[in-house]
């Protein structure tokens, strides 16, 4: 089963006022997945300026309050239990087809090398040529991710090198 990380717009970057809404909504692309049991847990990483607590409680997930990604990254990762962990930028959503592909990820198991998943064309170029677009989502071996202090989802991307980019595509949500 895989858990889930999900970032606070605002780690990289100042304080969003829209931090709440964009982690609820990326939370709520994953019930399905839940209720699949392809995701068994959740994490919120975010700033104490975000109020995200009520959001993890009422989610029933953990939540850990970080200035920045790399305080806040092991301490996250320590609180789920999964062996495959998906990280997900607050503010996407992941599509319908993400289940499938993460369910026949999972049993690849320890084969398992990582995976991209990127932001839906949004622009002329993304359009033509798909793998120019933002990756905003991880999926990666909880071993490759341990000791990780990651100054952002780029920074952990290339420290885990993942092998391959998922079909499904992220869609921007706030």
């Amino acid at each position: 089963m895989i858990s889930a990380l999900l970032l606070s717009p605002s780690l990289g970057a100042a304080p969003n006022p829209r931090a709440a809404e964009a982690l609820a909504r990326s939370l709520g692309s994953l019930v399905r997945a839940t209720m699949e049991g392809v995701v068994r847990d959740a994490a919120l990483i975010g700033r104490a300026e975000d109020d995200l607590a009520g959001v993890a409680d009422y989610a029933g997930c953990a939540y850990v309050e970080a200035a920045t990604l790399a305080e806040g990254f092991a301490r996250a990762l320590s609180e789920t239990r999964g062996e495959i962990v998906f990280v997900l930028e607050g503010g996407y959503a992941t599509p319908t087809g993400f289940i499938e592909e993460a369910s026949d990820l999972l049993l690849e198991g320890a084969t398992f090398s990582g995976a991209l998943l990127r932001r839906a064309p949004y622009n002329l170029a993304t359009r033509f040529a798909p793998s120019l677009a933002q990756p905003v989502g991880l999926l990666a071996q909880r071993a490759a991710l341990r000791g990780a202090q990651p100054s952002d989802l780029a920074a952990l991307i290339r420290a885990t090198k993942p092998s391959r980019t998922l079909n499904s595509m992220a869609i921007r949500t706030v």
